[in-house]
């Protein structure tokens, strides 16, 4: 069973605008009446992206990209493959930073550590859900941030692009949090992404098992 499916039509719009539901409307001679679901454009100038333009973007973009191959203990996953590339490659074309060997590969592992490849788990000590485990306080802050808001309801991280979305975008986000003083580097993306007081553990266990899946007889 796949991972993502294209939605339909009306579940997506381009950034910049966004879908409203069905209405129900009074006509003034007193008849009740539906109007059908429609895209309107947002007000004000800053983007926001809504899990609506999350769908479009990938759904509507570049799909073609190479396999990267599987997580060793798990299932290839290959559906999910297409996904990573295109939100990294999206991110970094908006301009967002990542850190230096971040091979998509990576982020996939980040997915079997935290969730299993399970769209819809929830995490038993923390709000954190989905493919990604993103927490009720990074979707409150990621509305907050400078450049490429996200503005997600916890119900939508069960979409594996949006999940994915988010989760690429948060981890650029914690490599530009990371404290002076510490390198800048893969690892401490890493750890700030679990917890920075806390994800050296994590950290460490992300890239073991990125290590034997990239050389599985070693």
């Amino acid at each position: 069973m796949s991972l993502i499916s294209r939605p339909p039509t009306m579940k997506m719009a381009p950034p910049g605008s966004h879908i409203v539901a069905k209405q129900a409307r009074i006509s003034p001679n007193g008849i009740k009446y539906f109007v059908k679901a429609h895209i309107r454009k947002n007000r004000g100038k800053k983007i926001v992206l809504l899990p609506e333009n999350i769908l479009y973007l990938f759904w509507h973009g570049d799909q073609d990209y190479p396999a990267i191959g599987s997580v060793k203990g798990y299932p290839e996953y290959s559906e999910l493959d297409a996904v990573i590339q295109f939100w990294m490659n999206y991110w970094q074309d908006f301009g967002l930073p990542f850190p230096k060997g971040l091979d998509p590969l990576i982020i996939k592992v980040m997915i079997a550590v935290e969730s299993s490849f399970r769209p819809k788990v929830g995490s038993k000590e923390s709000s954190a859900y989905g493919l990604m485990q993103i927490t009720n306080t990074t979707r409150r802050d990621a509305k907050n941030i400078n450049d490429g808001i996200l503005d997600l309801e916890r119900k939508d991280l069960e979409d594996p692009v949006i999940n994915i979305s988010m989760g690429v975008r948060w981890l650029s986000y914690k490599f530009s949090s990371i404290e002076k003083g510490e390198k800048k580097d893969l690892f401490n993306t890493l750890k700030y992404y679990y917890d920075k007081h806390k994800g050296d553990d994590y950290a460490n266990k992300v890239l073991k098992l990125y290590h034997v899946s990239v050389n599985p007889k070693s």
